[in-house]
């Protein structure tokens, strides 16, 4: 499995401790995954993980203004958010730790 294969798998994760940071739309999130050295994540992957969160009640989007072009659609945690990435989080550990046990 190659690392964008890993990505796509824990996408929720990191699209929710992405938005821990700050509220963002989209591109930005994309933006600030690629900064920290992953894949870059295309599109068609981010927004159907964008969509399931936000059905989920763990982010919520709004509309605002773009500084030079159209309306653009912001993501930020909700409080549901916040617990369900404290919960993928201690998931996450826990795997990490039990492939380390494997030596």
């Amino acid at each position: 499995m190659n690392v964008a294969a890993w990505q796509r798998a824990i996408l929720p994760l990191l699209i929710l401790r992405t938005l821990d940071a700050a509220p963002r739309h989209g591109y930005g999130i994309s933006q600030a995954l690629e900064e920290t050295g992953l894949n870059p994540i295309r599109g068609a992957q981010l927004y159907p993980a964008l969509v399931k969160l936000e059905a989920d009640g763990v982010v919520v989007a709004s509309w605002e203004p773009g500084d030079a072009g159209p309306a653009r659609k912001v993501y930020a945690l909700t409080d549901a958010g916040r617990e369900q990435l404290l919960a993928l989080e201690t998931e996450w550990q826990d795997f990490l730790e039990a492939v380390s046990r494997l030596r």
